[in-house]
């Protein structure tokens, strides 16, 4: 499918991200259906994304005319077939787990159209994965956003070995003209770029303060006066969620075998505590009730 063949776009999962990218795409001209099983989710969710662009109204950075058509592109329902039934892009965005995105991927298969462009949000997972119960898997790929999806301009785009020539070109003009910059991931590798670049880098910082060279404090200072990172590794790590963190470094290991992501014992010891970052009140750093 060509860039002037995609005028109708589905996203799948109305979580913050979902919300964001549906809400991106829709700013960009498109008219976006977003999909969720839970309605609670969407009457949440898109109401918020939307008064992220009233604020930017209110600034000045946005107009009330565009704001308006922008809302008015976004359609949410809980109907699956409604929502990527006559798509021509469908970008998946539910949770990093492997038996529930082959689930989603076998349904859009059917529901989808033949010819409609499928792309995985996930940094974690490529779609060759998923490519076995997808017809013409070339059409298949990651479209990777950033957190958040309204502010972070980066897109990835990677190719799987399944993937077409056209929908690659496809995926980056699309994401150039709603308003991102994407960068070509040649082939899959795990964390792809920004993510394994970072993700490698926390673990460094983890294994120097593990080893008695530095503390973490210092540690997030030399980072972010010698780096110029707006947040030290360990005040990132408490922000993502150790959890998560250790889930990230975790399948790592797992898919690349390669010892160096493999979670280091002081992200383990406070995980095992469940002291997980921001979200409990404790990680690295205190912050008090949760």
């Amino acid at each position: 499918m060509r860039i002037e063949d995609v005028r109708t776009v589905c996203v799948v999962g109305a979580g913050t991200m979902g919300s964001q990218i549906a809400h991106q795409v829709a700013l960009g001209g498109y008219p976006v259906s977003i999909f969720s099983r839970s309605q609670e989710r969407l009457d949440t969710s898109v109401p918020a994304t939307a008064k992220i662009l009233a604020k930017r109204v209110e600034k000045g950075k946005l107009s009330q005319e565009d704001f308006d058509a922008t809302v008015g592109r976004v359609t949410a329902t809980t109907d699956l077939e409604q929502a990527a039934g006559g798509a021509d892009l469908v970008i998946k965005t539910i949770a990093e787990e492997r038996d529930a995105k082959h689930a989603m991927f076998s349904q859009l298969a059917k529901i989808a159209r033949d010819d409609a462009i499928l792309a995985s949000n996930s940094s974690t997972m490529p779609t060759s994965f998923f490519a076995e119960v997808v017809p013409n898997p070339s059409r298949l790929l990651n479209v990777h956003f950033f957190n958040p999806a309204l502010v972070m301009q980066l897109v990835e785009v990677v190719r799987g070995p399944h993937t077409g020539d056209e929908t690659i070109e496809t995926a980056m003009e699309f994401a150039r003209k709603i308003g991102k910059t994407p960068v070509l991931v040649r082939k899959e590798s795990y964390g792809f770029i920004a993510n394994r670049i970072l993700f490698i880098a926390m673990q460094e910082a983890f294994k120097l303060v593990e080893a008695g060279v530095v503390s973490k404090e210092d540690c997030d200072l030399a980072v972010k006066n010698g780096l110029n990172w707006p947040m030290g590794p360990f005040e990132l790590g408490d922000l993502v969620g150790l959890d998560v963190t250790q889930d990230i470094l975790s399948q790592g290991h797992v898919q690349t075998h390669e010892e160096r992501w493999k979670p280091t014992p002081i992200l383990n010891r406070l995980v095992e505590a469940g002291k997980l970052g921001r979200k409990s009140g404790a990680g690295f750093y205190e912050y008090g009730k949760a």
